[in-house]
């Protein structure tokens, strides 16, 4: 059995296909510039109670199909 994990972004909880698009997700939504040519993360746009509410729904649909990886 094959388990195929998809990356999560540390900062909102969304979930992606592959690693690129989420770090194209991270560079777009959760960065700004900064004056001198470069980015940086973006305090505002971290969502711990929206990563925890998308993680609480993940799991009571998992526990509704009755799908458990242990």
């Amino acid at each position: 059995m094959v388990v195929f994990i998809m990356p999560e972004c540390p900062y909102c909880g969304k979930w992606f296909k592959t690693n690129k698009g989420l770090q194209q997700h991270i560079s777009k939504s959760h960065s700004i510039k900064t004056p001198f040519g470069g980015r940086m993360i973006d305090p505002t746009t971290i969502d711990p109670i929206g990563k925890m509410e998308r993680r609480a729904e993940r799991a009571k649909k998992r526990k509704k199909k009755g799908f458990s990886l242990w």
